[in-house]
Order: C-alpha cells, then structure tokens, then sequence
C-alpha cells in the first residue's frame, strides 16, 4: 500500500519527486494522498447507493449463474461451482470487513482541508488500520511532498506557512533552526504512529508494533548539496523478536542504502540477491 501526505491537488513536479515507491527501474507506483479515496480503497465506501450496486449486481451473477448451472454438463458445472465459490468468498470477506470497520470506529474522512499536523495523522490512522485487519502487510508512507516552492503552515510550529525546501540549503544560523522545528514537527508523527501500532493489540497478545518493522529515512544525506549518500534511517518495532534494539550502527562510507532494505526484505522472507545498487546486507541488523 503506498501512501502520500501531498496535500496539494495540482501537481507542480514531476512524478518522481512525488513519490517513494516503485515497481522498477522508471516504473513507479502512484500514492494515495487523499484520505477519503485511501478509506474508499481500503475500507469499501460507505455510501448507500454503491452498497446499494454493489448488492445487486452480486444478486444478478448469482442468479444468473443458478439458471445457467441447469443447462451445462458435468464438467462446465464444476467449473461454474468454483466460480460460484469464489463469489461467496468474496461476499464473506466484504462482511467481514465491514464489520471490522464498524468496530474499530473508522469513519470515512470528510473533504474539509486539514491543518498539516492532522492530515498527517489520518492518513497514519488509515494505514494502522489496514494493518491491523490484514488489508496489507506492507505499506510506505511519504510524509513531506517535494514542492521547491510552496508554502505550508505547520501548525504549532510557525504562526504563518513557510516554504520547507530553502531551509534544507540554509542550514546555518535561523535557517538550521527553523529547519530543526520542521523535523521535529515530522518526527513527532514517526513516534504517533509507533505510539498506535504499540497500542493495537494482535491474538496472542502481542503489539502491531512488536511484529513490525517501522522505518523512518531521507532521500538526501545533505540537502544543501543534494548529497545521495550516507543516509540515515531509523528502524523501530520488533520484528518478532528479531530487531536488535538501542543501538547506532555506522556504516562504511558510502554504504547504499538498499543494503538496508535487502537485509530486511531476506529477514522478512524474501528471497533476494540484490536490490536496486545493494552491495550486500547489513551485519548485525538483525539477531
């Protein structure tokens, strides 16, 4: 599942400064930045007229398919049969889910524009929720939309928006102080969802947040110099116990960081060689 806190309607970059997902080399996968198309997505909407078509058409396949089960033979039956499995199935989960939604309180997001902070937290809310029933176990959040020159307003932070990008090339004196807020506006949200994920509660009692691996990373090392290398990443969670905890490893110079994503992915089950530019894993990541 991939998520996007661009709240901005009219795209003013390219695509790929809008975006930290990917399919492949040049094919990346689109975000979801409005919270009310992410719940549609997820969730189902909870309109009455699509519920409505929804019922009905499931009513005409199936009746369709009753009166036609009387004029095949024994091997066409048993594939209609199949079908006719499958759409029951999808009935029941499509239930199922709805009554998930139910009791875990979430609303269909209105199309009011949201100070900063908050729009932030919904769509975080969205995501928590679509692990927490199963929707997806694997999701990307990109917080901070790469607009050169738009103004935001951080509310709580500064008393009238500002324009995030000039302060990552001024990071001296004010610049580097105001800097500090933002990121610290942002990291707030990192230690919200953790704060969440500690909270949801899985079968055998233990957390989201004990089976996961949340990380939190930049694209630029430097932003004053656009610098590609040496990028931090904080990763939190458990991992079932496998997640070493309380440590700052350095890295070699120059270290890409998809030698960090190898190492989760293969810990994760993954079976990878490489991944994008990896060099290798990272020994001592993981137990």
């Amino acid at each position: 599942m991939k998520v996007s806190c661009n709240g901005f309607t009219q795209g003013k970059e390219s695509m790929r400064f809008d975006n930290i997902s990917w399919y492949g080399v040049d094919q990346f996968a689109p975000s979801i930045k409005d919270p009310q198309a992410l719940y549609d997505r997820l969730f189902l909407s909870d309109d009455e007229r699509y519920n409505d078509h929804l019922n009905e058409v499931t009513s005409l396949v199936m009746a369709d398919a009753k009166s036609l089960s009387m004029k095949l033979g024994r091997n066409d039956k048993d594939t209609l049969d199949a079908f006719m499995t499958m759409v029951r199935d999808i009935e029941i989960r499509m239930s199922r889910l709805r009554k998930l939604v139910a009791e875990a309180g979430i609303v269909r997001p209105t199309d009011e524009v949201l100070p900063r902070g908050e729009y932030i937290k919904l769509q975080c809310d969205l995501m928590i929720a679509a692990l927490q029933m199963g929707i997806t176990n694997v999701t990307t959040m990109m917080i901070g939309p790469e607009r050169w020159n738009a103004s935001m307003l951080y509310e709580g932070v500064f008393d009238k928006p500002v324009v995030h990008h000039p302060m990552s090339h001024s990071q001296k004196g004010e610049g580097y102080a105001k800097l500090q807020k933002i990121d610290l506006f942002h990291m707030e949200k990192y230690a919200y969802v953790l704060s969440r994920m500690k909270g949801v509660k899985e079968a055998d009692g233990t957390s989201l947040l004990d089976n996961s691996i949340v990380a939190c990373g930049v694209g630029l090392g430097d932003g004053a110099i656009h610098q590609y290398f040496d990028l931090p990443l904080m990763l939190a969670g458990k991992a079932q116990g496998t997640l070493k905890h309380g440590r700052h490893l350095q890295c070699k110079n120059g270290t890409p960081i998809s030698n960090a994503w190898l190492t989760i992915a293969r810990e994760l089950g993954v079976e990878l060689d490489r991944f994008s530019n990896s060099t290798g894993t990272i020994s001592g990541l993981m137990s």
